[in-house]
């Protein structure tokens, strides 16, 4: 068993490191790089190693194994100018081990006039958007393990022309519970997923990217009240590794705040956030998340967030008689 999971380390270890050797080029359908999550942003977007709630089916689709109650996310982002993003995710376990999610991601460029070509009269208007829709299929190995897959269909209408892709995600999460135990840490965890395989869309490849990282828990003032992680972000397009700091820290349990710091990025470094949790007996618990993230010359975006966590828990497609409120690192 030990050398099962040394080997497990030296994998996901591999699979992060393995992204300083990939080359660079142009990229297609870009908008799949957009964060989703007010509390992934907050954090710096250091989520790939969290991966704790519904959101995880974007940031590492195998945190949807950890999953035992049926989630719902919804995001909205104010962009830049007059475009909006909208973001909204499920995910409900099958069985003890299998769990499957689903998301829905919405870029709405705004209203733009139409001109005729070599000339400046206004002849209509058009709104260009992009779409993705994906499927989740996450599986629980063991108790330390899981994994996880999306497969999704990507488009990008401009007025009349519309191209579109299937693409695919793979992650994977380690739990090392006791690696931190000696600093007064808890739940470190390692995860790494790949995002945007696929073909290519007028001679440009998918926006390839690859994370790794960690994320551990301590106590400060209360039991696991804060977390830390930090992300190695690898976009193969570019060919330059950038690296994500994040923190989350809990209030009474009930307030969080957040924050984060990217090195490397051309736009973009300090985040912050904050967010709220709360219950409604008997029915479901609740997030409601904000997150600020600068981006340069282009502007700031805000993220708003709403999350519901339903309380019955699911055993083998059936509801079960147990009541759970939260899921494992909510």
């Amino acid at each position: 068993m030990k050398s099962r999971k040394l080997f497990l380390t030296a994998l996901l270890l591999l699979m992060i490191s393995s992204a300083c050797t990939a080359g660079s080029g142009t990229s297609a359908l870009t908008f799949l790089r957009i964060a989703p999550s007010a509390r992934a942003a907050g954090m710096g977007e250091t989520f790939t190693a969290v991966a704790d709630d519904v959101n995880a089916s974007y940031w590492n689709p195998a945190g949807i194994a950890n999953l035992d109650t049926m989630q719902l996310s919804f995001m909205h982002m104010f962009y830049w100018d007059s475009s909006s993003y909208e973001y909204l995710a499920f995910t409900a376990p099958l069985t003890d081990r299998i769990k499957l999610g689903a998301h829905l991601a919405y870029l709405n460029y705004g209203s733009m006039d139409k001109t005729l070509a070599g000339d400046s009269t206004v002849v209509g208007s058009f709104s260009p958007f992009d779409l993705v829709l994906a499927g989740t299929v996450a599986y629980k190995l063991s108790s330390a393990l899981q994994a996880g897959v999306n497969i999704k269909l990507a488009m990008q209408t401009i007025d009349t022309d519309s191209v579109s892709a299937l693409a695919f995600d793979g992650g994977l999460l380690y739990e090392m519970p006791f690696f931190l135990e000696s600093l007064g840490g808890h739940d470190f965890v390692l995860g790494a997923a790949i995002s945007n395989l696929g073909g290519a869309v007028n001679g440009d490849n998918l926006p390839l990217t690859l994370r790794g990282g960690f994320s551990a828990k301590f106590s400060v003032q209360s039991e696991n009240d804060l977390l830390v992680a930090a992300t190695a972000y690898y976009p193969f397009d570019s060919g330059t590794l950038c690296e994500n700091l994040g923190a989350e820290f809990s209030v009474e349990k009930e307030f969080v705040l957040r924050a984060g710091y990217k090195f490397g990025y051309d736009a973009g470094s300090l985040t912050a956030g904050l967010g709220y949790k709360g219950t409604l007996p008997g029915i479901f618990a609740f997030t409601v998340d904000y997150a600020y993230a600068p981006s340069g010359n282009l502007g700031d975006t805000h993220r708003v967030s709403l999350g519901l966590v339903f309380e019955q828990e699911y055993r083998a497609g059936r509801s079960g008689p147990g009541v759970k409120i939260a899921p494992r690192r909510f």
